[in-house]
């Protein structure tokens, strides 16, 4: 029988001991991976019949228009046919996420108890949020991820009883991620509904009233075919989210203490018991290891190709949390290679996240519902659109002003007044603002990069600033082993470059046993760093099987010496209990068993980790003298150092070694030496990073690694620059109240070995508002900071003045830990920096998640843990994928204008012919929006990007001066040519005004034949003009689409404006033109509408992206100071500063 949760949960307990269990329990607090409240804000509202009836009336009335806004805005119609009441009472919950969007929540009933009332619940992002009467709220119900502690899984290693697990069955519902796969008329209907797809019917609708039959054939059949399309798309987008979200498995469940083989995966609860079979499995939940230990393939979830070792969950009083404890956790959807048992006992797991709440699912609702981005160019293009629909609200009004009464009747006046909406709001403009992306992402595929989150693409044309991973990254995967240098006799000896020829002693059988490999198939399986050392040995490895040898009745994995070199005193090494690595301790350990052994309970501890960890865990008296400075000189010409340590152990504990509590024996060590590797730089990593410096893109380094080795593979690359001064800062507090910080020059080419010990030793603790100021201060000119984790972590949380200029500065963060690389990159988006993260997608998920362009570089062809996969292990891919950005940010902008400017064209020749009681014919709207605009606005994203970073980046908002400016004067163009045109006929001695014919259209008339041609000539030259080339796209005659759109297009309206009447007459009556009768006055069209390409050419290319241009409208508009936070702060600091502490200057030893 299971034990009585302490948690969330209560396995036999009704509603009230729920409410009572959820209202003292305190939701714990949101992590930084996390991506739900467990406690969102909401609003119940329960139906009021009397205002149902009233606004349905209303929203009926005007062709049912208030049932699409409805549609369109759920929440906003709740508040008005509903009434708040209590959670408890309530029909609807309108949930706030944490993005700030609203959604609407249905609420249901669930049954408990037999008998007992019904509990009211909403599901909400596919999440289920129980009601509890004493908080009066809807808490989400989670399984047993928060408020239970290790002690406390492992006693229910007995699994549930059938009344449990129905209990819980009903609460939290089967376990299965369950994308349902919409029917295809709801699909239909959802899309036809959308805003776009509305407004065309819209503008259908009063062409088809006004006679264009063949416009309005042509938008139905093209649209007709986008929603087909996007049916298409959107239903095989959901089949493929359907079958990687659904799995089917059969398991071993322990219950009412027996074994139930062939339970069905859906029928798993929180506290379930599962058994895990030798052979391995796909993991249907998320289970904590109780018994055994074993290997896992992740990569559907991190990226990361490597297997990883998990082992039992210690028995510790620490509150349980899966990705603080995540070597002890199963996570579903991964793939359990095989698992290892001990006294012949199964290997166990209890099932604490069940459903959406598992990393796969969380995985698949960060698909369903993805974090928004609040990009200035999304948010100006809505505002740009509302202005457009203003201004078709102003024309609507002209139009029907103009439009004498006494001609047009009434119905005629007003259909002519709603054609200018249609003109003012182009209906291709959202389909053609995704062009540049789409072309952007078939591109980066052919290089390899893959996309799995399309919005951001235009983001990374606004990188500033690039965060490298170094090992693996900046790096090469593997390591170089350099030798070892074990301690002896006070004093750390010289570097031994074979390994295999170590005598034996307790550094070799360290580096023979202290590891998480394992053989799968014949072959070693596990941590390149791992593997390199083992193999450095000469010894061989071997899985338990049914003739090995049993320690303590556990048959553990064995290593042994070279056949033909055993050695006297030891023949075999049972590895009988290990201890994982952590990120936070920054160092693995194993128990084992030397064979053969005199003393039955005698055991051995061997740790291996990060020198400076290690040294801690030792007793101060086996530490060499000359540690530091060997760590020093090793680390500073970027050596990756481990230390080993080793420790016997007497048997003291009661039952299997699998009851070792970890932080009673990682302690007490004796140094055993140094494990010296070399990492070296990927031949691509310092172009690269000379590239981003070059373009004024800032990058630094963030690792788990040694400062003084990462500060080494950073001089190495680039990121610290030569001749760059280079300052550690340190902060330790010993009270919250009194923190320091101090900061020491380190030369390049010195030893620093002795900034590696404590702060204790070196400082004393000042005012926390004052610079620290022990020696003598320094006038710095050019300078970067480096750091540790554990100073970032001190100086993030008590010194706000000093890290804004640590995150402005800094170059190199060391030591610093999976979380505290996501805190980064978030603090460096706070200060308005465009974000990248570039790692291996292991223990950078968090950070790659949390940056505007997280890079993961990762062998499948889309990760989920970051936006963005390379499948080209190396660096290479962050110059193509900010060039890409740049080039699709600036064909989104170019797509965008052009579409506006066109139809602000169509709009003024529209308002100039209205005012000569003409109008546009159908197939002159035929041509210029199918024939002239479509192929250009569609072939403009094609251009490939400039192969060269420069260092100004493109715009990112439509609100600002350089493109308002731009804008106005286009605007000002059109008008001035199109009545220059008009001006140009009327001067001639033959032209005759129109004759208006209150019952037609009067299309036929000179005046309607000067301005249309001018008019396509703007459309032309528009088209040219904003299909900018360089500096962040190839130029224009590079797009051969584009090309052949103009030679044809150019060619043939220079035709229309040349061609005398008898040539082809049935053009000039397909498109209702009235040719003019005299050369002349063609030609002098012709060159007008010359003029303006020229002009607008001129202004594109030389006069509005001049920095002089610039500079005048920063004055106009009055912006003194720069609008990032990290420019105001960069120019805060001051020549004086940082006061430097301590300068190091004795010289590093060879």
């Amino acid at each position: 029988m299971a034990a009585k949760d302490s948690g969330w949960l209560e396995n036999d307990l009704g509603d009230d001991a729920l409410e009572s269990d959820l209202q003292n329990k305190t939701p714990a607090p949101l992590r930084p991976e996390d991506d739900v409240d467990p406690r969102p804000f909401q609003v119940s509202y329960r139906v009021s019949i009397v205002k149902a009836i009233f606004f349905c009336f209303l929203a009926a009335l005007p062709v049912c228009a208030g049932f699409l806004l409805a549609y369109w805005f759920p929440a906003h119609w709740i508040r008005l046919i509903c009434s708040k009441c209590r959670p408890g009472r309530a029909r609807y919950v309108i949930v706030t996420d944490l993005d700030g969007r609203h959604r609407v929540e249905v609420v249901q009933h669930l049954m408990l108890q037999e008998g007992g009332l019904s509990t009211p619940y909403i599901v909400h992002r596919n999440l289920r949020y129980l009601y509890t009467s004493r908080s009066d709220s809807f808490v989400l119900l989670r399984g047993y991820d928060t408020g239970i502690n290790c002690n406390e899984i492992h006693s229910m290693i007995g699994g549930l009883s059938q009344s449990e697990f129905n209990e819980r069955l009903h609460r939290f519902g089967l376990n299965s991620i369950d994308v349902p796969v919409k029917p295809i008329y709801i699909v239909l209907l959802q899309e036809v509904l959308h805003p776009f797809y509305v407004f065309q019917v819209f503008c259908t609708a009063i062409w088809l009233a006004e006679e264009y039959y063949y416009y309005a054939a042509l938008i139905v059949v093209m649209s007709l075919l986008s929603v087909v399309a996007s049916l298409l798309q959107t239903r095989r987008n959901m089949m493929m989210l359907h079958h990687l979200a659904r799995q089917i498995c059969q398991v071993t469940v322990c219950r009412d203490g027996q074994e139930s083989a062939g339970v069905e995966g859906d029928n798993l609860v929180p506290g379930d018991v599962i058994v895990v079979p030798p052979t391995g499995m796909v993991m249907p939940c998320d289970a904590v290891l109780l018994v055994g230990t074993a290997i896992v393939n992740e990569a559907s979830l991190t990226g990361e190709s490597v297997p990883a070792a998990k082992t039992s969950l210690p028995r510790v009083m620490e509150a349980y949390l899966p990705d603080k404890h995540k070597c002890h956790t199963l996570f579903g959807g991964t793939h359990v290679i095989q698992t290892r048992r001990s006294n012949d006992s199964r290997t166990l797991a209890v099932v604490v996240r069940t459903g959406f709440m598992t990393s796969k699912g969380r995985m698949v609702r960060s698909i369903l519902y993805p974090k928004p981005f609040n990009f200035k160019f999304y948010w100006d293009s809505v505002k740009f659109i509302l202005a457009l629909i203003f201004l078709a609200g102003v024309g609507f009004v002209y139009s029907l002003i103009v439009l004498n009464v006494s001609l047009y009747n009434a119905e005629g006046s007003v259909l002519r007044a709603f054609d200018v909406i249609t003109i003012a709001v182009p209906p291709a403009l959202p389909a053609a603002l995704t062009v540049g992306t789409v072309y952007a992402l078939r591109r980066l595929r052919k290089q390899q990069i893959y996309c799995i989150s399309p919005q951001r693409v235009n983001l990374c044309g606004k990188i500033k600033l690039v965060c490298f991973d170094k090992t693996g990254t900046l790096t090469e995967d593997g390591m170089d082993m350099r030798g070892v240098m074990p301690a002896s006799k006070g004093s750390i000896s010289s570097i031994i470059n074979d390994p295999y020829t170590l005598p034996a002693c307790p550094l070799l059988h360290g580096m023979a046993s202290c590891h998480s490999l394992t053989l799968i198939n014949g072959t070693l399986i596990g941590d390149p760093l791992d593997l390199k050392i083992f193999s450095s040995t000469g010894w061989s490895f071997e899985e338990p099987g049914e003739d090995t040898r049993r320690i303590d009745g556990i048959a553990p994995p064995i290593v042994r010496p070279p056949k033909g070199e055993l050695e006297s005193d030891v023949q075999e090494i049972g590895i009988v209990k290990q201890f994982a690595f952590s990120s936070e301790l920054q160092c693995m350990s194993v128990v084992v068993k030397v064979l053969p052994s005199q003393d039955p309970a005698q055991y051995h501890l061997y740790t291996k980790g990060a020198p400076e960890k290690v040294k801690k865990m030792c007793i101060p008296e086996t530490v060499p003298d000359n540690f530091l400075t060997v760590l020093g000189s090793l680390t500073q010409r970027g050596m990756r150092v481990l230390a080993v340590g080793h420790r016997p152990l007497q048997k003291s504990w009661k039952g299997s070694p699998e009851d070792i509590e970890r932080n009673s024996v990682e302690c007490n060590l004796e140094f055993c030496g140094l494990i010296v590797m070399e990492n070296p730089l990927r031949p691509e990593s310092a172009p690269v990073i000379e590239m981003l410096n070059e373009a004024d893109i800032r990058t630094l380094m963030v690792t788990g690694d040694n400062l003084l080795t990462a500060l080494s593979v950073a001089r190495g690359c680039g990121i610290v620059q030569p001749g760059l001064r280079t300052i550690l800062v340190k902060a330790a507090a010993s009270q919250p109240s009194n923190p320091t910080v101090t900061y020491h020059l380190m030369a390049e080419g010195e030893d620093h070995s002795d900034l590696l010990s404590s702060m204790e030793q070196q400082v004393s603790f000042l005012h926390p508002h004052q610079d620290n100021h022990v020696g003598h201060s320094t006038v710095m000119s050019d300078f970067c900071l480096v750091v540790e984790g554990k100073s970032f972590a001190t100086i993030r949380a008590h010194c706000p003045s000093v890290l804004p200029k640590l995150l402005v500065k800094g170059a190199v963060f060391a030591r610093m830990s999976p979380d505290q690389k996501a805190q980064l990159v978030t603090d460096l988006q706070d200060l308005g920096y465009g974000t990248s993260m570039c790692g291996d997608g292991a223990n950078d998920c968090g950070a790659l998640k949390a940056a505007h362009a997280g890079i993961s570089l990762s062998e499948a062809e889309a990760s989920v843990a970051s936006p963005f996969t390379s499948k080209v292990p190396n660096v290479s891919c962050v110059p193509k994928l900010i060039m890409e950005g740049r080039a699709a940010l600036t064909t989104s902008f170019s797509v965008f204008k052009y579409m506006a400017l066109y139809s602000i064209t169509q709009f003024v020749t529209a308002s100039v012919l209205y005012s000569l009681e003409s109008n546009l014919g159908d197939a002159q709207y035929l041509y210029i929006d199918v024939f002239l605009i479509i192929p250009f606005a569609f072939v403009m994203g094609l251009t490939k990007p400039y192969p060269k970073l420069v260092r100004r980046r493109p715009l990112g908002t439509l609100a600002g001066m350089n493109v308002l400016f731009p804008f106005v004067v286009h605007i000002g163009l059109i008008i001035a040519f199109q009545m220059g045109g008009l001006l140009i006929l009327k001067g001639r001695p033959w032209f005759k005004p129109i004759v208006a014919d209150p019952n037609e259209d009067n299309i036929l008339s000179s005046e309607n034949t000067a301005v249309v041609q001018v008019s396509l000539f703007q459309y032309i030259g528009l088209a040219v003009a904003l299909s900018t080339g360089p500096p962040y796209r190839r130029p224009v005659y590079t797009n051969p689409l584009f090309t052949l759109s103009l030679v044809c297009l150019l060619p043939f309206n220079i035709y229309l404006c040349l061609a005398p009447a008898h040539w082809f007459s049935w053009l000039w009556e397909q498109l209702e033109f009235v040719p003019h009768p005299y050369l002349a006055f063609r030609v002098a069209i012709l060159e007008f509408a010359f003029v303006y390409l020229a002009t607008t050419y001129l202004l594109e290319t030389f006069v509005f992206p001049s920095r002089r241009l610039h500079t005048l409208l920063k004055f106009l508009r009055c912006k003194r100071h720069p609008s990032n936070r990290y420019k105001h702060i960069l120019a805060s600091i001051g020549p004086s500063w940082p006061p430097i502490t301590r300068v190091a200057g004795a010289k590093a030893s060879p």
